[in-house]
């Protein structure tokens, strides 16, 4: 029980420092949008992005179980290119924010941040045992709720956020390479 605990607490810790830059987003937007429309879109995107992911963990089973493992190259890669772009001082350009967006509109915009979730959670979830799996997404909808939840609460304490989770999200490739890490090696919530 404890296992899957830690592996739920694991795939949240995830999904967290992977969405730091849609919390920044969504603390942006609550106050040019209006929160209905930002968390709306934040949570559709999620649960887009936490669906892809089951479906791609589903549909790896169909693979020779010793393959799977190799999915850790995936998050792997992004995060040491992450690593590298953060050596280099290459930060993303902000973009501009309309001050009116519908909510497929703005999960659209949250889906485009989404891609370092995806594939973190993919490779993790497609190389564990159907129990820690299911612990991993509970996890990280547990996270992603929290996220929205607390995104909408501190909008009207954006001021001072905008430092602390830049460097928050500089720990983001570190998770992605970790996680890539993880499912390469051969542990205890492995399907094999």
């Amino acid at each position: 029980m404890s296992a899957l605990l830690g592996f739920a607490a694991s795939a949240a810790l995830a999904q967290i420092l992977t969405n730091l830059d849609n919390l920044a987003l969504l603390l942006t937007l609550v106050v040019a949008t209006g929160s209905r429309a930002a968390v709306g879109g934040y949570l559709l995107a999620q649960v887009v992005v936490l669906s892809a992911a089951l479906a791609v963990t589903l549909g790896v089973s169909s693979l020779p179980l010793t393959w799977t493992g190799y999915l850790g190259l995936v998050p792997l890669a992004l995060g040491l290119r992450g690593i590298v772009a953060q050596r280099r001082g290459q930060l993303e350009a902000e973009q501009r924010v309309p001050m009116r967006r519908g909510l497929v509109a703005t999960a659209v915009l949250f889906l485009s941040l989404s891609l370092d979730s995806f594939s973190v959670l993919a490779p993790l979830l497609a190389d564990s045992a159907p129990a820690f799996r299911r612990a991993g997404l509970a996890g990280a909808a547990f996270a992603a709720l929290t996220l929205g939840v607390g995104g909408l609460a501190a909008a009207g304490l954006r001021r001072g956020l905008g430092r602390w989770a830049a460097r928050l999200e500089a720990l983001a490739p570190w998770v992605m390479l970790g996680a890539g890490l993880y499912v390469l090696s051969n542990s205890g919530t492995d399907l094999v």
